[in-house]
């Protein structure tokens, strides 16, 4: 079993999308895709939904973990992404997107909607499909450059569920029973309503960052015990799967998996609420009072 699900491994590892993703929103591209002559392409992704809301992904080969040329020409990778449910607000704005709008420019940076994340938690299908298109287009009026960083829709590469499954093998249940973010809403939502998404949410995540060798994740103070868990599943994969076992089964040996380090900003990395003062600024607050939405009318609280 060991050897199958490692064969597996290595065929995510080895086809992981390169993004150079188009996004088309109502007839206007956020980016056209080209492929280098010098890389074949594997796969093409696509979705659609009734709207005309379209992300085309291209996936070419990649080598795995392992140094392919020399450092100083290749740049660090950072991946990133925010939740298309509720409105974003000036935490999300602090915390994640500003700060994307500076790595831009010095990293390979890839900036996705995560909205296999926003089902763990019930929802109205057509509202997240019009909250996933609302999303991107903040992305490109807060600054991100479609030029300089791929832009992307979660669900429409399908990579990330599979290797997430594949992940959701070797993950102790324990490890996830820990989760202080699981405690806290499967406390709120009640355990008997609880789906097995949200205890599993963690798995998704580091299968996000995992699948395309990230060096670098942005998190905030909320998220670095999900990235945690991100690190330690990439040294068991690496251990159970990588180095020598590797070899063996004639591949190059090394490393699965890049172990991503955090980047968390200093200021912004934790806005508080403006109802609660000990808890964040949160999309999913009841009261709208409790945070500032960046779509908010000037005359908003007034």
């Amino acid at each position: 079993m060991g050897r199958l699900v490692f064969s597996h491994f290595l065929t995510i590892s080895n086809s992981s999308p390169r993004l150079a993703t188009s996004l088309c929103y109502g007839g206007f591209q956020i980016r056209r895709w080209k492929r280098p002559s010098s890389i074949p392409q594997h796969r093409l992704l696509s979705a659609r939904n009734g709207s005309g809301f379209r992300c085309c992904c291209s996936a070419s080969l990649l080598q795995s973990a392992g140094p392919e040329t020399s450092p100083s020409s290749v740049k660090k990778r950072i991946v990133s992404g925010v939740q298309p449910t509720g409105s974003i607000h000036l935490g999300n704005y602090l915390g994640a997107i500003r700060n994307w709008i500076l790595l831009q420019n010095t990293y390979d940076t890839f900036f996705f909607i995560v909205d296999l994340h926003a089902i763990t938690l019930p929802y109205d299908a057509q509202q997240l499909s019009k909250a996933t298109r609302d999303t991107a287009a903040l992305y490109l009026a807060c600054g991100v450059d479609t030029s300089k960083a791929s832009v992307f829709v979660q669900s429409h590469v399908r990579a990330h569920a599979e290797l997430m499954w594949l992940l959701s093998s070797v993950t102790p249940v324990g490890w996830l029973n820990r989760m202080i973010q699981f405690k806290e809403k499967s406390r709120k939502a009640g355990d008997e309503n609880v789906g097995v998404g949200l205890l599993t949410y963690p798995v998704l995540m580091a299968s996000d960052i995992l699948l395309y060798q990230s060096d670098f994740v942005p998190v905030g103070e909320d998220q670095k015990q999900h990235l945690e868990l991100t690190r330690e599943l990439a040294e068991r994969v690496n251990h159970l799967f990588g180095g020598r076992k590797w070899k063996k089964l004639g591949g190059r040996g090394g490393s699965v998996f890049k172990v991503p380090e955090p980047l968390i900003p200093p200021v912004g990395a934790r806005v508080m609420s403006l109802t609660d003062g000990l808890s964040k600024m949160s999309k999913s607050a009841p009261s709208d009072q409790s945070r500032i939405n960046l779509l908010d009318p000037k005359d908003h609280g007034i």
